[in-house]
């Protein structure tokens, strides 16, 4: 009675397992890091959803209303500060209104005091105040500046002598066109 049982083991190798078998746990509704982010709406979908559903959400209420959005939106982008700001800046304006309020009826009073009083003060004329005759002023004519009188024929010759004494007739001649015998002469008579 002894039987030979034959057992076959059929076995896949690990790609081909992977391949066959589906060994993600599906069934149980857990989601890939991926499949959670597509499931998610995007911006646009949550306004269309938002404006289908506007009418639904209730007005008040510490959540889930339109007052939540309204005050976790306004936290969100700092909407708080500027709501102070302009709370100070209202102020402002009304009491600079006061002010302005209280100088028109300081000025107001004081057109009613002007005009009672300039009822009772007699009618006063002036004497016109004595214009005096414009005086004339003389101005002075500017005078044009003396030149000097240009050197003479023999100063520029004795000039000419202290500036470039090593100086030939000739050169000295060319230089002041001036004639030579002229020019020794002058030489003789100043001792130069």
């Amino acid at each position: 009675m002894a039987e030979n049982l034959n057992l076959n083991k059929q076995v896949f190798n690990k790609r081909a397992y992977l391949k066959t078998i589906d060994t993600s746990f599906s069934e149980l509704g857990a989601k890939t890091l991926q499949e959670e982010i597509s499931s998610q709406p995007t911006v646009q979908e949550f306004f269309n959803m938002y404006n289908t559903l506007f009418y639904n959400i209730n007005e008040l209420g510490p959540t889930n209303s339109h007052e939540y959005l309204i005050k976790t939106s306004q936290e969100y982008i700092g909407f708080k500060e500027d709501n102070e700001i302009i709370k100070l800046l209202q102020a402002e304006i009304a009491g600079l209104r006061k002010e302005l309020l209280e100088t028109q009826k300081q000025l107001s009073g004081l057109a009613i005091e002007a005009a009672s009083v300039s009822s009772d003060v007699p009618n006063v004329t002036l004497p016109e105040p004595e214009i005096p005759e414009p005086v004339p002023v003389e101005v002075p004519t500017p005078s044009t500046p003396t030149t000097p009188d240009p050197p003479t024929d023999e100063e520029r010759v004795i000039n000419d002598f202290n500036r470039y004494p090593k100086s030939s007739v000739k050169k000295r001649s060319e230089r002041l066109g001036l004639d030579k015998k002229y020019i020794r002469g002058i030489k003789k008579a100043n001792n130069l």
